[in-house]
């Protein structure tokens, strides 16, 4: 009778790792995540899922050497994007009581003290239907550390809750509604219930899945006081790419869920558009108008450098100043050119419409 009561009160824990060719970042994350109280307390029983995404790096064999005394299992995702890494590591979760909870960690990040053990506090206690951490991005050399610097900023980010680095104990709610996390734990249930991640969703599937989760009247909690280090992308190539892709998927977003759209979100899209008509104005008309709109080219122009000094203000170098308005334009310009893309296809049939 103990045994069935020690059963039926302790809290199942599945936390799920999408991964593909992170051998730089694997060990250290995992390391990071067993740094918690719920690993030894019997009241918690902690699984990892590890579902990788077709790796061809040494991911796999670090894992399996490092952690095999682990509660791990290992699955393959061939279809390599992380809406489907979640709904295997769902799948194929320990358990599915009313007790069970699923976290999502990114392989790319080192996560804080206690980490899954205050994900399950906090969906408990607020009684969200998700409840996830802040995000502060880190960087390894100078140009990921500026990066860091300009992902970190409020300036640059357009204000995104859970980038807001400014927790006080005294001041701050720990628990704070939202409308999206980074990464995020929930009931499993609850995902069993929604089906869990849209597949349909290379990139923004978390956000999707949110706003699937407000609109059944559960609450997205971001937990102030847990903040979870984020390794950047390593090249400006990369980061280009990662940001068009933010951009293109943000309007398949839009295509499903139109009352989602943010005013923020139109920022870098209404930029390219600017920068476009100018350009073309300066080739086309030739009167008093190009007058006036260089003049209006010149005023934003010192709005955004003013944008610049109030990132490089907060920077962690000096010399950042000279990075810093490349990043940005790099972060804005691809994310306005995925969403006039993914605007394009999404009015000629390309997004298939729920």
């Amino acid at each position: 009778v103990l045994e069935m009561i020690k059963e039926n009160s302790m809290v199942d824990i599945s936390v799920i790792i999408p991964t593909r060719n992170e051998e730089k970042f694997i060990e250290n994350c995992i390391k990071s995540l067993l740094n918690c109280r719920s690993i030894k307390s019997d009241s918690f029983n902690v699984q990892f899922i590890i579902v990788d995404g077709m790796s061809t790096d040494k991911t796999i064999e670090i894992i399996e050497k490092k952690f095999s005394n682990l509660n791990i299992k290992i699955f393959k995702n061939p279809n390599l994007y992380q809406s489907y890494a979640m709904n295997i590591g769902i799948k194929n979760s320990k358990s599915k009581k009313d007790k069970s909870i699923i976290i999502r960690a990114d392989a790319h990040s080192i996560y804080p003290e206690d980490y899954i053990f205050k994900c399950s506090q906090a969906l408990f206690d607020s009684g969200g239907g998700n409840a996830g951490p802040i995000q502060k991005a880190i960087g390894t050399n100078f140009f990921t550390k500026v990066v860091a610097d300009v992902m970190n900023s409020g300036y640059a980010m357009g204000g995104v809750n859970y980038r807001k680095i400014k927790y006080d104990p005294l001041k701050s709610e720990k628990y704070f509604e939202t409308d999206t996390v980074y990464l995020g734990s929930w009931r499993t249930l609850d995902l069993l219930e929604f089906n869990g991640f849209n597949e349909e969703f290379q990139i923004n599937e978390d956000y999707e899945l949110n706003i699937r989760l407000r609109k059944s009247g559960r609450k997205v909690i971001l937990i102030t006081n847990l903040i979870v280090d984020y390794f950047v992308r390593s090249s400006l190539f990369g980061l280009i790419k990662q940001f068009f892709k933010y951009g293109l998927w943000k309007t398949k977003t839009l295509s499903v869920h139109p009352e989602s759209l943010k005013l923020r979100q139109l920022a870098p899209v209404l930029f390219v558009l600017f920068i476009l008509s100018i350009v073309i104005s300066n080739i086309v008309i030739q009167d008093n108008l190009l007058i006036l709109l260089n003049s209006l080219f010149g005023f934003i122009s010192i709005l955004w450098l003013l944008l610049i000094v109030l990132i490089w203000s907060k920077s962690s170098s000096v010399t950042s100043i000279f990075l810093i308005p490349f990043i940005v334009l790099s972060m804005h310009i691809s994310w306005g050119l995925g969403f006039l893309y993914g605007l394009s296809r999404w009015l000629t049939g390309g997004w298939n419409k729920q």
